[in-house]
């Protein structure tokens, strides 16, 4: 397998990995997580649908991302929504810190995983679309 066939797998094969952590650390421990969050909530079902979205959400890209990594049919699907996702959440979240002026040392952290990550996504689509041409 070449460089340009494994760079994919490998990425997807890590985000699968990494959502599949945090999604479990949330079902583990989610007051002292969504608390790492600067999540506080006011009733306790707010926690319920909190983790539906950090579990639920978080452990079906998990699935998906793995699956991609395994199955060549579904890979620049798995591809082409992480490389979205993490489009979605660096603009989301450059629009809190840059826009809102909300921010804190961990946001930072978590805005540069989220660059990095689209970047790589984007050029691990390119690989896989060069690779079906």
């Amino acid at each position: 397998m070449s460089f340009r066939q494994t760079l994919p797998v490998a990425y997807l094969l890590i985000n699968g990995l990494l959502y599949l952590g945090l999604a479990g650390l949330f079902v583990i421990e989610p007051i002292q997580w969504f608390g790492k969050l600067g999540i506080q909530l006011q009733a306790p079902l707010g926690y319920t649908e909190l983790k539906t979205m950090y579990v639920g959400l978080m452990g079906a890209m998990a699935v998906f991302f793995l699956l991609g990594a395994r199955l060549k049919p579904l890979r620049s699907s798995a591809v082409l929504f992480a490389a979205l996702s993490y489009s979605a959440l660096a603009g989301v979240r450059s629009y809190g810190i840059f826009v809102d002026g909300l921010f804190d040392d961990f946001t930072y952290s978590l805005l540069y995983a989220e660059v990095v990550s689209l970047l790589l996504g984007w050029l691990c689509l390119y690989l896989v679309a060069a690779e079906t041409a």
